[in-house]
């Protein structure tokens, strides 16, 4: 049971990094950010508050999975989360008349199908650390109840 509760907690380290890492990127260039979610298609219908929801979800999906008790809502939103900004990159490289900024990249030069190979990698991971949390064994408790 020690090795599922290893996994969890890489994974669950994992992706509150990239989470803390997209949060902070964005946060440092975020006039870029609004201005390339203006620009992205389907999106810029939304481009006065989405930027400011992003983050606020982005720094949620942190304290989400940095707080113990809150671990499982936080991998089930970053599951989800993912599975939008996969959908969403899907629909631009399949559907799009053409292919707008980067703003939804992890990293500043990536491409779009580089990118859709990293989500589908993260959501993989996610979805394992997901499956191991629950099947998680509690931590050893050092007060032992016992019954006659």
């Amino acid at each position: 049971m020690r090795t599922k509760n290893l996994i969890a907690e890489t994974i669950i380290f994992l992706l509150l990094l990239m989470w803390a890492y997209t949060f902070v990127s964005k946060v440092l260039d975020f006039d870029t950010f609004r201005r390339q979610i203006n620009g992205a298609y389907l999106l810029s219908s939304f481009a006065l508050p989405l930027p400011y929801f992003l983050q606020l979800l982005h720094l949620s999906l942190v304290i989400l999975l940095l707080k113990k008790s809150w671990r499982k809502i936080g991998l089930i939103t970053s599951l989800s989360v993912l599975l939008l900004y996969t959908g969403y990159l899907i629909y631009i490289l399949k559907f799009a008349p053409s292919i707008p900024c980067s703003c939804i990249s992890l990293y500043r030069g990536l491409n779009w199908n580089d990118q859709l190979w990293i989500n589908l990698a993260v959501l993989t991971l996610n979805i394992i650390g997901l499956i191991m949390f629950s099947y998680k064994s509690p931590p050893h408790s050092s007060h032992v109840q016992t019954t006659y």
